[in-house]
C-alpha cells in the first residue's frame, strides 16, 4: 500500500513537472461534442482508435489538433506521440523519439519563447 502511495506521489510531481514544460490544451465543451463527432465519422468508416463503444483520449487529441490547426492556418502543427497508428487517420502524427521531429521540435519551442 505504501508503494502505491508513493507511486501516485511520483507521478503527481512528474505531472507537475511537465506542466512547466508544455501548455495543456483545455478540454471544453466544444471539444467533447467535436470529439464525439469525429469519433462518429470514425466508428462509421470502421477506423480503429479504440474500443468501438469508448470516447477514448486517441479522438479527443485528434479533435485538439484539428482545432488548432483551423486557429492556426498555415502552421505547421504535428502531434508528438509513441502511438502514431491510431493518431495518424486523423492528425500528422510523428514518433516524438525521432531526432529530427524532436530537434525541429526544440527549435519551435525556442521560437515560441523569444516572442
Amino acid at each position: 500500500m505504501e508503494s502505491q502511495k508513493k507511486s501516485n506521489i511520483n507521478s503527481i510531481e512528474s505531472l507537475d513537472e511537465l506542466k512547466n514544460i508544455v501548455t495543456f490544451l483545455p478540454l471544453t465543451s466544444e471539444v467533447l461534442s467535436k470529439a464525439a463527432e469525429l469519433w462518429a465519422t470514425a466508428t462509421t468508416q470502421e477506423i480503429p482508435t479504440a474500443d468501438e463503444k469508448s470516447l477514448d483520449v486517441d479522438i479527443i487529441i485528434c479533435t485538439q489538433w484539428q482545432l488548432l490547426t483551423e486557429k492556426y492556418p498555415g502552421r505547421y502543427i504535428a502531434v508528438a506521440t509513441t502511438n502514431v497508428k491510431h493518431l495518424s487517420y486523423f492528425t500528422e502524427a510523428k514518433q516524438w523519439q525521432d531526432k529530427v521531429f524532436a530537434i525541429a521540435l526544440l527549435i519551435i519551442r525556442k521560437i515560441t519563447l523569444t516572442f
